[in-house]
Order: structure tokens, then sequence, then C-alpha cells
């Protein structure tokens, strides 16, 4: 729907919004133009509907606790926030809204004892409960005599501390005091620590084998709560579901409810920058029915949250109002018949202690009815993120990169109405408007736009109401087929790639071509299936043309060498060439975390042309002749992958190929033949029924000439079709009814051609008949 009447009417009314009751709102501004308000009027019966995004719970997911309230966590925070929504009423109630339930510690304390470790142990062995372990070693201080994890959510999905971003290993205090001493922070990473306290180490995801420089590597925590035990080995996942079990511990105690704390639905908002495959996996393996989402998104969503009172008016919302009437009376003075549309653009710029994120996001659809949605679209344009522990200092490149790309990708859109900061203290929100304010007169056409800063709480306020909407919580009404409403959710969110995808390919050993990238920055999110089609003959093109060596990948030669090369690789004498190119084959997906930054390896190496016989005593690694790869990509930057195709052996697909071209052969010929003896039965038929017409028209002729049915031809048609298949009885019943027997058409012709013969035989004899009488006559007369 468009933003221009509808957009000051609609944050009027939300400003007057209160936290729980709601009321009587004053008529917006620029209701009184046709077409301004969107969408059909709510009606509480048809917001109960069950609603849920799909794309990241299933129904049953969301049935299974409507009943308790959503906690919702800013784990990016100096000190990690936690929100709330309140669960599903039995009744709609578009007047719910999130609330702020406190601040975290970043970290998890254990108590340095004996007892304390044996109970750490048992726990995360699933022998001890989470109650358990919190009445025994977990302590509510990082002071005193205990073991402390600091935040362990940073090195989640982490495969290996060397390809760790430095700003996670600078961030952790173990790893960045021991890496002081002794010169460095890989220095501080060991395998096994002799005395108390907790190390980083390369380990795996069972904690018990050793790292084999695969997938299945992790980077894990060796805690030690007493020098006479063995160090337990911890990975980052179960740390940081501890933090979480205490934001749920502390949402439970707001509720008076008889459930398990650890049941509540968790959210979470990620940065651009974490918003990586490794990361966001480790969290929906370890955090199964939690939801997530870009951090700056929430951030704008809870920027958005009216004031509850009059005196707490929201200064974003009563700039977009602004802007939007000023633009639409300058649209009414044009009076050209044309309808108001406008879709205000929000510049957002976000401050963490790791890093800064700039995003240009669209706002639209004003929903004057329910105050924690007052716009039901997001539009998100483009976001530039850079990870690094001094964000101001990139502030300005950052900025400078997304007024260009918002150039680029979107020329058509007018200018931002507004900045919004958002940071996760008061110092960094004071020091990043200032910088903000500063860096934006170098933005041309963009130097008078103010700067409104958020609120602290934004993020985690964000991430309640959209975490609401997930679940189905907040619905809308919007015009469906045949002009009826129907529910919805009540905001929708178009995200764009906070990170790009793309293949890097080995058709020989150690040597890699270039990055070819499958999903950019800024594409529109949820991407895919793209396919890449892979097959032997085309591996063993590239080797026989000397891909990379006497052709640069980039050549323009390459492509039609390695056309030309495959047709001498195919057919049965190529067979040992496509095999040894198959088995050769690897495949590496990528992920690019930030714009300038390099390529990162996504999960293994993978030999997609390849299975595994498993006939017999051996299992043998085989060549395969061809398999289509398919990659998607999430609202979030999860990749996930399939083969589409069956993995046949080189030898095998020959054979398939052989007969598919023999069966192919085959059905051409039988479908020649099928349609063929229509067409010829049909060309059959009507040659017989015209042969029958003329016959029988040919025998009333002879027969009954000059009678009606001597000429019908509409009338020996009706004969013939009627006996059609059985024309001798035909035949029979007009030899019985004239007795005279039935001719062909040309027999008749002939028949004619000797009566003919006959009467001029007959003609002659006459003349001499009366050439003779006359003479007699003559001669008697004489």
């Amino acid at each position: 729907m468009p933003a221009g009447g509808a957009a000051g009417g609609g944050l009027a009314m939300a400003h007057q919004a209160q936290a729980i009751a709601m009321p009587a709102a004053q008529p917006p501004p620029g209701a009184e133009i046709p077409g301004q308000m969107g969408g059909p009027p709510v009606t509480v019966a048809a917001l109960g509907a069950d609603l849920v995004d799909k794309s990241q719970l299933s129904m049953k997911q969301v049935k299974n606790v409507s009943h308790l309230p959503i906690v919702a966590i800013d784990l990016c925070a100096t000190d990690p926030m936690v929100a709330s929504f309140p669960p599903k009423p039995s009744e709609p109630d578009l007047s719910l809204r999130a609330t702020i339930i406190g601040k975290l510690q970043p970290e998890v304390s254990f108590n340095k004892s004996e007892s304390s470790q044996k109970m750490l142990k048992k726990y995360l062995s699933k022998d001890k409960s989470y109650d358990e372990l919190r009445k025994t070693s977990l302590s509510t201080s990082s002071k005193g005599d205990v073991v402390t994890i600091h935040k362990p959510y940073q090195w989640m999905g982490m495969r290996r501390l060397q390809d760790t971003p430095d700003f996670v290993k600078e961030n952790d205090p173990v790893v960045k005091a021991i890496g002081k001493r002794e010169g460095g922070a890989t220095a501080a990473i060991s395998e096994e620590a002799s005395l108390e306290g907790v190390h980083v180490t390369n380990g795996t995801l069972d904690g018990i084998s050793s790292p084999n420089g695969d997938d299945f590597d992790r980077v894990v925590y060796k805690v030690r709560l007493v020098n006479s035990k063995k160090a337990v080995t911890m990975l980052p996942e179960e740390a940081t579901n501890l933090i979480l079990a205490v934001a749920q511990t502390s949402v439970a105690r707001k509720n008076i409810l008889e459930d398990d704390p650890l049941d509540y639905p968790i959210s979470v908002a990620f940065p651009a920058w974490a918003s990586h495959d490794a990361c966001l996996e480790a969290w929906m393996d370890s955090v199964p029915g939690a939801v997530f989402y870009q951090r700056s998104i929430a951030a704008l969503c809870g920027a958005m949250q009216p004031g509850t009172t009059q005196s707490t008016q929201n200064a974003l919302l009563d700039r977009i109002t602004k802007v939007t009437r000023a633009l639409l009376s300058e649209h009414q003075k044009l009076n050209d018949g044309t309808r108001f549309e406008y879709e205000p653009l929000v510049v957002l710029a976000g401050l963490t202690i790791d890093g800064i994120e700039c995003t240009a996001v669209q706002v639209s659809d004003v929903q004057d009815s329910i105050p924690s949605c007052v716009f039901g679209n997001y539009k998100v344009l483009c976001n530039v993120s850079y990870p690094t522990n001094d964000g101001l200092a990139s502030l300005a490149d950052c900025m400078q990169e997304l007024y260009k790309i918002q150039g680029e990708v979107a020329p058509e859109v007018e200018g931002p109405v507004a900045f919004v900061p958002y940071a996760t203290n008061k110092d960094q929100l004071s020091g990043l408007t200032k910088s903000l304010d500063t860096c934006r007169a170098k933005l041309e056409t963009w130097e008078k736009v103010p700067v409104l800063p958020a609120r602290i709480d934004c993020v985690a306020i964000g991430t309640a109401v959209m975490a609401a909407v997930t679940h189905g919580r907040l619905a809308r009404l919007i015009t469906g087929k045949n002009n009826k409403p129907k529910p919805a959710l009540a905001m929708q969110i178009h995200n764009v790639a906070p990170t790009a995808i793309g293949v890097r390919m080995s058709y020989k050993a150690d040597v890699w071509a270039p990055v070819k990238t499958i999903f950019d920055f800024d594409r529109r999110v949820p991407a895919g299936p793209y396919g890449l089609d892979l097959s032997a003959a085309r591996c063993a093109a590239m080797l026989q043309v000397g891909a990379g060596d006497k052709l640069g990948w980039e050549s323009d030669e390459l492509d039609d060498a390695v056309d030309a090369a495959i047709k001498d690789v195919e057919g049965s004498k190529g067979i040992p060439k496509r095999e040894a190119a198959a088995l050769c084959f690897k495949l590496q997906i990528v992920q690019k975390l930030t714009r300038d930054g390099e390529w990162i390896n996504v999960g293994d190496e993978i030999m997609p042309l390849t299975k595994i016989d498993d006939e017999g005593d051996d299992e043998k690694t085989v060549a395969c002749e061809k398999i289509a790869l398919e990659l998607s990509m999430n609202s979030m930057g999860v990749i996930t992958q399939s083969r589409v195709g069956v993995l046949e052996t080189v030898v095998q697909a020959l054979k398939t190929s052989r007969n598919s071209t023999i069966r192919y052969w085959i059905s051409i010929i039988l479908a020649i033949a099928f349609f063929g003896g229509f067409l010829v039965k049909s060309y059959w038929e009507e040659s017989v029924f015209e042969r029958d017409t003329k016959r029988l028209l040919a025998y009333y002729k002879h027969v009954v000439p000059g009678s009606m049915s001597d000429g019908d031809k509409q009338n020996a048609k009706y004969l013939v079709w009627k006996y059609k298949g059985k024309p001798n009885k035909l035949w029979r019943r007009l030899e019985k009814k004239y007795g005279i027997p039935v001719l062909h058409a040309h027999e008749y012709e002939d028949l004619e051609e000797k009566s003919e013969e006959e009467i001029e035989v007959e003609n002659l004899d006459d003349e001499e008949e009366s050439e003779e009488k006359q003479t007699g006559d003559e001669e008697k007369d004489l």
C-alpha cells in the first residue's frame, strides 16, 4: 500500500498508544484523501486464525509454545539485554507490547571446587539438570574464586582457532591475556592446561576425538575447576545455553506459569558480520525452536515503537509524519490526478564493541491498530558492515559505501528521512551520534538529514516484536483474492543477503579456479536454488585444454576450447579420461562476510562426481558421470545444498546414455508408426467411402435412371455410412430389390461402351436393309 497520507495518520494515532489500553485517537492527517488508509477493517474474529512464519517455524512448534512468553535477547550489547512478549491470548489483542526484563552478564562463571566440576561433567553428559547445575556449580558473580567463560556465543560455529576472526580472539580475556604474555593470541591456546581456569583450544564436535582438519572440528573450552581433576571439554554452544537459561529464568519470574522456563521460545538478533553459515548452523542445532533476525531490522522495529504517553512521543515517527505531510501537500498542489505514493527511507547505523553496520530500509503499509507494528512492510535496500574493535573509525567508510550502493540499487528512491544511530550503551550512542553528525556532511544530498538516536533497548524490543509476528501473535487483515479480507502476519520483511556466497572448483591437485559468485551482497533473499551442472566430460575437457595453465581462467577462448574438447572425451574411448577427471574434481563452497573481506570456506571440500561403492569387502571411491548441485540461501545467510539426479558411474552412465538413445529412436519409430497408422487408416477409410458412394450412384443411374436416387449424392453417402463395415449387405439388398447385380463404377462405363458399339453395329445393319428395300422398291417401281 502507498505510504502517503496513511503514514501521517497511522503515526499520529500510534503516538497516543498506551501500554495496555489504547485511548481514542484523533483523525489521522490525510485520512480525508480517498485510498490513503490501507487494508480492510480489522475484525477480532478474523485475526483469531493460526498464523506462523513457515520459513522459520512449523505450526506445531508455534502451537506448543503459544501459552508461553517469548524471550528476546540482544547478545551484542555490552550487557546482553533481555525483552519479553506476552503469551498468545485466547482472544486476539493487537495492543500487546514487548517489555524490557533487564540485563545479563555476558559470561558464565563456575565455582572452583571438586563438587562443582563433578556436577558440570554430569550436566554435560545429560545426567543432571540445569537447576542442579545452577545450585552447585554456577556463580552469580564473575569475581572471587570462580572460573569465567566470557562471551561464549562469539565462538559458536568456529571450526579452528586460526580461522577465527581477530576481533573474537581479542575480545576474549583468556586468549588476550595469555597472548600478551606468550607473544600472540595463538600462543595462548593450549590443548590441556595444568592449572585451574579455562582455555580455548582446537577440538571436535564430540569433545573426545582429535582435530582432523575437517568440518567436524570445533573450537572448544577446556574447563578445570580443581587441579586434581582433568579438564572438562565444553563447547561454546553449551556455555551459551547457560546464558540463555538465565534469560529464560528471568522472564519466568515475571510470569506465573508452571511450565519449565527452559521451554520458553527464544529469539536472537545478529549483526550482518555474524550472519554466516557456521554461526547460524550452530545456533539452530543448539537452540531448536529459536528464531533469528537481522539486528538492524530489529533495531528499526524497536525504534518505531510509539510512546506510551504524550510526553514520550517518538521522534522518528514524528519526523516521518512531518515529511509525509510535506510531500503530500506538494502532491496535492500539483493536482495531476495521480495517486500519492511514498515509502520513507531510513538509514540506520549500529555500533557494538565487535563492529559497525549501516543499513538502508524502506518502510510502508501503515497499521493504525497495531502499535507494536506501526509499519507492516520493511524492505532492506542494502547493508554494509565491518567487524572491528574500533567501529567509530570505520563509520565514515561504512556510510560512504552505503551511500554509493543505495544509489546503484535504488536510484529512484529519494533521500532518507532520518539517520538512526543505535548502540549498546550511552557512551557508545553519544559517540556514534556525534560521528554520524560529522560524516553526513560529506554525503551529497544527505547532509541535512537529521540524526535521531534510538533507545539503548531498541534491538531487544524489536527482536521480541518480530518474534511475536513469527509466532503469529500479531496479525493484520489484507485484501486477498476477490477483494476478500484474509488474516496475515503483521509484518513482512524483505531482506538482502548479509554475506556473499560462491564456489571454488579444482580440476587437478592443489590448483583452484577463481571463486564464482553465486549470491552476492544485497541480493534479495531467500534466494535459490541455483543449479550447477557438473559433468566428468567437462572436467576432462578442462584438463585437456590446460585450463589455468595454457588458457587463463578468465580467457575468452577457454569456453570455446572446452566445448570443442568435450566431443573428444565423450563415448567409450574417453572413459579413462572422464574417470580420472571426476576423481580429481573438487568443489568448495565459500562465503564472504564483508565486502572487502576474504572468502572463507564453508564446510569441507566435496567431491560431487564420486560416490562410495560398498559392494564387496572393501569400500572404494568410484567416478560418476554427472550430477546437478543446487545451492540456496535463506534470509539470514544459511546455505543449503542438495544434489539433484542419480549418481551413476562413468561406465553405467554410458550404457544408460546408449540405452536412452536406443529407447529414444524406438519411441520415435513407434510414434511414427502409431500416428502414421491412424493417418493411413483414415486415408483408406475415406477412399473406400468415396469409392462405394460412386459405385452406388453408378448403380442407381444404371438401374433407375432419372429417378430421385439417380444423382442424389447425399442419399448415397448416407446409405454408405449406414452400412459402413458391411457393404456386401447393401449390395445384396439392392440386387434383391432391383434384380440386377451391383457392379463397380468403372464396370458400368465399360458396359456402356460395349452397348454403344452394339448399337452402332445394329444401325449399320438397319441402314443396309433400308437401302436394299429402297433399291428393291425402286426396282419394283421401275
